[in-house]
């Protein structure tokens, strides 16, 4: 290396230098500019089209498993009982947020879009349990042995309807006429004359 060279070097490393400080320096006058936020009392905006932790409207939730099935990281877990009416109960419904990478496919497979993802993102925690977001706050125990009383008792009641509906059948048959016997030379294609 030579001489030249080495004067090169050090002409560009103060013009960087230069064109650098003048950037912080703009910053640093102009009393206009804010880049700094007071961060627990002040917060940016975040933008529309965010993709902050997900929510689940359970109201809407039809149990369909398509988010489970279409999450990469498997974030998503649920449980779902078939009730009397014959629709699917949550029995629960978890997202682990700590495994999520907010890629929002589950988002878009969601077809009653009970599934969105909200603004927030601040949810720093030492327990990774605190990181499971559960919307069903009921034990999923009781929710399903309370479904199968219900299967059990809509069961029942059809159970009951039809041997009801079988025994008002029974005595109406019996009092009704019976058909003549049909003429046995009719039934040959014999006639009278």
């Amino acid at each position: 290396m030579g001489l030249k060279e080495y004067l090169n070097d050090i002409m560009e490393a103060v013009v960087t230098t230069v064109k650098g400080m003048r950037i912080t320096a703009a910053y640093g006058v102009d009393p206009k500019e804010e880049v700094t936020l007071q961060y627990p009392e002040e917060r940016w905006e975040v933008p529309e089209r965010f993709r902050g932790f997900l929510h689940n409207d359970i109201k809407v939730c039809t149990s369909c498993t398509m988010c489970v099935k279409v999450c990469p990281v498997d974030c998503i877990s649920l449980e779902a009982v078939r009730g009397a009416d014959k629709k699917m109960v949550l029995a629960f419904y978890d997202i682990n947020i700590g495994r999520c990478m907010y890629c929002g496919l589950c988002v878009e497979a969601c077809p009653v879009k009970s599934l969105k993802h909200t603004g927030g993102y601040e949810r720093a925690s030492v327990d990774r349990g605190e990181l499971i977001l559960h919307f069903v706050h009921e034990d999923a125990a009781e929710i399903k042995a309370r479904v199968a009383r219900q299967v059990a008792e809509a069961a029942a009641k059809a159970a009951e309807a039809q041997a009801a509906s079988r025994a008002a059948e029974a005595p109406a048959a019996a009092k009704s006429p019976e058909a003549p016997p049909a003429d046995p030379k009719a039934a040959k294609g014999e006639h009278r004359e």
